[in-house]
């Protein structure tokens, strides 16, 4: 084993006009090693580099070591050093007024360090000896926002942590110096004061002295050798990506916008796709949270091109037992991909990062409250200008109406799409699950949004509205309303405990679109409370066109004008005009007779 004098002595001859240069070739098959055993040296420094880098990058930098010592010092002084390769970011755009480029500062984005015997075999050239090491660095986003990010890489050459220790002179375990005595005790008298209570105290009097320390050795600085990439490499984003919650009853539906980046001319290829829900444990520690499900059968490798965008789907299932997790998860995103670039260059991106969703699945089916009991008046009121303040009792849009005694469900549905002057049909289904009979009313009202635009269009005074282009009026107040009821109260009931009834509204479309089917009024006909249902089933409305069947309302019997119908018009024609010819033939033999 070779002592700390003479580590440091090589260290010395093989960083003596050493020179440390950083590539970054920009073909993924350039081997500066290959170069040195078939070319020359020169072919190096002429090699075509990157002209760009990507945010989330995989870069494979080349360090490469020239020296003037000998290739049997050099691979006895590997075990003792070591190489760190570090990328870091600073803005291309100068700063400052003026002419004057103040620096934009360096901003370090991530090191790796590489053993010496990590390197090549030691290649010698001429008089020179090259070493050569490869190491992957991601480059990830800087902390700090940047107009024009760059990155650059440096490349440090020093000795390992335990062979600079060794160097600076580790010091030797001291022992007490034989047959010296012991320091003084010079609290000696107070032992025998009763005070104490016989306690030993003690307190040596070298403690008292002033002591200088030891002056350091002082040894040779062990200068590292220093090298960095020969310009800053512009940096942009390959693919960008973000994410989007939204909460079912059984869970939370994520979706996961991956686009690629519309300015690199390239083939993009997403090799793999993890998603992982964590939760915060005890100490901060991240434990796997909710399972996930893939919503989306993706085929990998996923080929995209410049500017395309997909979308995957992931479900959060919901907790096992309500209240076991109140505190929001961490998404854990992470995406493998293969950017083939048109100019030769063959890029790896690994994103990793996080998204805090603080979303729980939501309850579909909300309990509502009755409001208080109405007036005959206001209990009836179908006008719909003003809705009572039962509404405002009454917790947003009921479908499940509690009681004490077992409560009432209203199931409300329609067909997903109508066409315009048709008839669409609103069925309702009620189950009574009290302990008593019950009576129902079931009145349409106008939505919150119509009632708010009929009253400002009739607080408007009549002499504004006829100024003309001076005073236009908005348009929600001018806007028709999408429906018109046809069956405008539906009575439920006597309805036993413990039945189901279903009945239907019926309404005419009148316009295209997503259709406002207003509200719907529940009427206790016994205590005279009321809920207002708002969260009726989404229709939209189609236009009509030249191919549909004639209109035809409800309860009329249905035209046809095919060949069957015609076989019977024709039939019961001829049934009558016999019918016609007997009658005559038996009034004129009835004739004949008298």
């Amino acid at each position: 084993m070779d002592n700390d004098e003479t580590v440091h002595q090589r260290f010395a001859s093989v960083t003596t006009a050493a020179y440390l240069d950083v590539l970054l070739p920009k073909s993924p098959d350039f081997d500066a090693l290959h170069v040195l055993n078939h070319g020359s040296p020169e072919e190096i420094a002429g090699a075509s580099q990157r002209r760009n880098l990507f945010f989330d990058e995989k870069a494979c930098p080349q360090i490469v070591l020239k020296t003037p010592a000998s290739e049997e010092v050099v691979r006895q002084l590997l075990p003792n050093v070591e190489v760190v390769v570090a990328a870091h970011a600073t803005d291309a755009v100068p700063h400052g007024t003026g002419n004057v480029a103040a620096a934009s500062g360096k901003h370090d984005l991530t090191s790796v360090t590489i053993p010496g015997l990590a390197s090549s075999e030691p290649v010698t050239v001429g008089e020179q000896t090259y070493l050569v090491w490869k190491q992957s660095l991601h480059i990830p986003w800087p902390r700090t926002r940047l107009q024009r990010p760059a990155v650059y890489f440096t490349a440090t050459l020093n000795l390992c942590a335990k062979a600079s220790t060794d160097v600076a002179g580790k010091p030797e375990r001291e022992h007490l110096p034989p047959y010296e005595p012991v320091p003084a005790n010079v609290l000696e008298p107070l032992n025998s004061d009763p005070t104490f209570r016989g306690k030993e105290i003690y307190l040596a009097d070298d403690r008292l002295i002033k002591v200088s320390p030891k002056p350091s050795k002082k040894d040779e600085v062990t200068k590292p050798v220093r090298g960095a990439s020969k310009r800053a490499f512009p940096v942009l984003p390959a693919l960008f990506t973000r994410i989007r919650y939204s909460s079912l009853a059984d869970g939370v539906i994520a979706s996961l916008t991956i686009e690629a980046s519309h300015v690199v001319d390239g083939l993009f290829s997403v090799r793999n796709v993890d998603v992982m829900a964590m939760e915060s444990g005890f100490g901060g520690k991240a434990t796997v949270g909710a399972r996930i499900e893939s919503l989306a059968d993706t085929d990998w490798p996923m080929q995209m091109h410049a500017g395309d965008e997909t979308v995957l789907l992931y479900k959060l299932a919901a907790p096992s037992r309500k209240g076991s997790s109140t505190s929001p998860s961490l998404l854990s995103v992470a995406i493998q991909a293969t950017v083939k670039l048109t100019q030769g260059s063959e890029v790896d991106i690994d994103m990793s990062w996080q998204s805090q969703t603080s979303d729980q699945p939501s309850d579909l089916e909300p309990n509502y409250r009755w409001s208080r009991p109405l007036s005959q008046q206001a209990l009836f009121s179908t006008s719909g200008l003003r809705s009572p303040t039962p509404p405002a009792e009454a917790e947003a849009l009921p479908t499940t109406v509690p009681q004490t005694d077992g409560g009432l469900t209203f199931f409300f549905s329609a067909l997903p799409t109508a066409t315009q002057e048709r008839d669409l049909q609103l069925k309702i289904k009620c189950f009574n699950a009290s302990s008593r009979s019950r009576r129902f009313a079931l009145l349409p009202l106008r939505s919150p949004i119509q009632q708010e635009a009929r009253l400002s269009s009739e607080s408007t005074p009549r002499e504004d509205q006829g100024n003309g282009l001076s005073s236009t009026p908005n348009s929600h107040c001018l806007r028709a309303p999408d429906v018109s009821c046809d069956t405008p109260d539906v009575r439920i009931g006597p309805l036993p405990a413990g039945e189901t009834f279903e009945t239907e509204m019926n309404f005419r479309v009148l316009s295209t679109g997503v259709l406002d089917l207003g509200l719907v009024r529940i009427v206790d006909l016994d205590t005279r409370r009321v809920v207002d249902v708002e969260e009726l089933p989404d229709v939209i409305g189609l236009a009509s066109s030249a191919h549909d069947p004639p209109y035809e309302p409800k309860g009329t019997v249905p035209s046809r004008n095919d060949e069957i119908t015609k076989e019977m018009d024709a039939a019961t024609d001829r049934w009558r005009k016999e019918t016609g010819e007997w009658l005559a033939q038996r009034d004129g033999s009835r004739n004949a007779s008298q």
